[in-house]
């Protein structure tokens, strides 16, 4: 699944409205967090025992689920619910109903202004942002005690791509997908590269992608996409000591010279070097790697399935190191419980989070699409360390950090400066004078963001 390329949302003005309205009358105070359905503040029953309440022992609950996997994985997903409802003792049925996500996008809203959303639904942070900050989102802290999991199972980065900007937790990780760069071992081996040494700093990056371009083949060395992609530019910036946003202080800081430099380097790439097809977007990038086409590209774990498919010989390691320091940019998709959901509908989508953060449900979906898991005793486990796709995922599947952690304008930023950015950049545009006006722009931005 592809939550970058096909995803965005498109509805920005009208979804602040409809949540505006739904912070408004909903019917419970997002700010408390909610009691368990059967009073007690200490651990629940074990899943085994059907964690059966007082007042109604063997009474059934259904939560209605929402989701946006439309693709092979929404298939497995099916499986997955369809087992839980058979097997469950739990006491709980769900409802599943996946549709294309600009349609959950466009449902979302109004179904929460009117308390008659779904029980329990998956986005990712960027989309779920707006949610966060209208409070049409449940804060989450209590899971963990309520159902008797230990926190720190988890992987750090798996919850701190679901906090807000004051570190609530508002998803709880159904998976991880941090960004990496893939390579093509064969048209490594013709340019005369060690197929099984990726470039480890962004010299080696730049060598390496002069060496792989080959016009006469129309090849390129290394994706460079304007739009339609993971920010792959986040680990060139950062890695060079660079920065976007003081999210403390909600001023831009784009406007520097190592910020100048990098984007310098990365213009000279797409302008002078041509390792990458100018304007292109990233779905284009993803079929010269399918094709055989393309030498690097940095991207989702969500390519693996069709380079495996195209029989593509390919590497995974992290991004590059910049002069400063290596970023690993993690993002995921979260389960998160929208404003209204009734006190047993609550409890009932927390037992289904559990039941999926086992470690059973997680090792099965991250051998089965290439994700690295969340939870740290699967990273250890013996199938998952022989597994070397996935394995090498999991090995750099806690050191990333979520990009804007926590901004309601994160996408604006991202969408309407940042991507506009590169792509005037790799038109030849003034890198000075461009990055000044974006960084302008991105303080004209943030004048919205909830202090």
């Amino acid at each position: 699944m592809h939550v970058y390329r096909s995803l965005r949302i498109t509805m920005t003005a009208l979804m602040a409205v409809l949540l505006l309205l739904a912070a408004a009358c909903g019917k419970s105070s997002p700010d408390r967090a909610p009691q368990s359905s059967s009073g007690s503040s200490g651990d629940p029953a074990p899943a085994a025992s059907g964690s059966e309440t007082a007042e109604s022992p063997a009474e059934k609950v259904t939560i209605s689920f929402w989701n946006g996997f439309t693709g092979p994985d929404g298939d497995l997903l099916k499986t997955i619910v369809d087992e839980y409802n058979a097997s469950n003792t739990d006491h709980v049925e769900v409802k599943m109903d996946i549709m294309p996500w600009d349609q959950l996008f466009q449902k979302l809203p109004p179904a929460i202004a009117t308390n008659t959303a779904p029980d329990l639904v998956v986005m990712w942070p960027g989309a779920a942002r707006t949610y966060i900050e209208n409070r049409t989102f449940l804060p989450l802290d209590d899971y963990f005690e309520k159902m008797g999991v230990d926190r720190s199972a988890y992987t750090e980065a798996s919850l701190d791509f679901g906090k807000g900007r004051t570190g609530t937790q508002y998803m709880l990780p159904m998976q991880v997908q941090p960004i990496y760069l893939f390579w093509n071992k064969t048209l490594f081996k013709e340019a005369g590269l060690d197929p099984d040494r990726p470039p480890a700093t962004l010299e080696e990056l730049e060598e390496y992608a002069v060496k792989l371009t080959d016009p006469a083949k129309n090849r390129f060395g290394l994706g460079l996409p304007v739009k339609g992609s993971p920010a792959y530019f986040v680990p060139f910036i950062k890695g060079n000591g660079g920065d976007f946003v003081d999210t403390e202080n909600l001023k831009s800081v784009l406007n520097s010279p190592e910020n100048i430099a990098t984007l310098t380097w990365l213009q000279d790439l797409v302008v002078n070097k041509k390792v990458s097809p100018a304007g292109a977007t990233g779905a284009d990038m993803d079929k010269l790697m399918l094709s055989g086409q393309m030498g690097m590209f940095i991207t989702g774990p969500w390519l693996v399935g069709g380079l495996r498919e195209n029989n593509i010989d390919f590497g995974v390691a992290p991004p590059p190191a910049g002069s400063k320091r290596q970023f690993i940019e993690i993002d995921g998709i979260g389960f998160s419980i929208p404003k209204g959901t009734g006190e047993k509908e609550k409890e009932a989508a927390y037992k289904f989070i559990r039941f999926w953060s086992s470690k059973e449900t997680v090792k099965r979906w991250s051998l089965a699409n290439g994700f690295p898991p969340f939870l740290i005793e699967v990273m250890e486990d013996p199938d998952i360390q022989n597994d070397p796709l996935v394995s090498s995922m999991s090995a750099m599947g806690d050191s990333g950090e979520p990009f804007l952690r926590g901004l309601i304008t994160a996408g604006t930023i991202s969408d309407d400066a940042l991507w506009p950015m590169i792509e005037l950049i790799q038109a030849g545009r003034d890198v000075a004078e461009t990055v000044k006006s974006v960084s302008d722009h991105i303080d004209e931005i943030l004048k919205s963001e909830p202090r």
